[in-house]
């Protein structure tokens, strides 16, 4: 199973790209596909841009990403409203570094 985040192209620098996760996140990449942008919301898998993605994507995206967290806080032993409340707040912090769901 692959697991590709969205993230948000800040930089183009010949064959690499800096990108913003969100949460503070930005990281160094390589770009693996053609016609990609500073602004753009892209993928990321294993160190490389591997598709473009509109806002709705990324939201669809990080909808699951946000059940997947908060069932593994619960898995190690956190309040399921409790763990509900800390990744809504990161999630709100990732979406705005990310400018999408405004």
């Amino acid at each position: 199973m692959c697991w590709a985040i969205p993230a948000k192209v800040l930089k183009i620098h010949g064959f690499t790209a800096t990108v913003d996760f969100g949460g503070g996140v930005v990281k160094e990449v390589i770009v693996a596909m053609e016609d990609i942008r500073e602004g753009d919301l892209v993928l990321v898998h294993a160190g490389s841009i591997i598709g473009k993605i509109d806002e709705k994507e990324v939201l669809e995206t990080l909808k699951i990403y946000r059940e997947l967290a908060i069932e593994s806080a619960v898995e190690r032993g956190l309040k399921r409203d409790e763990a509900e409340r800390l990744v809504d707040e990161k999630m709100r912090k990732i979406t705005e570094d990310l400018g999408v769901g405004s």
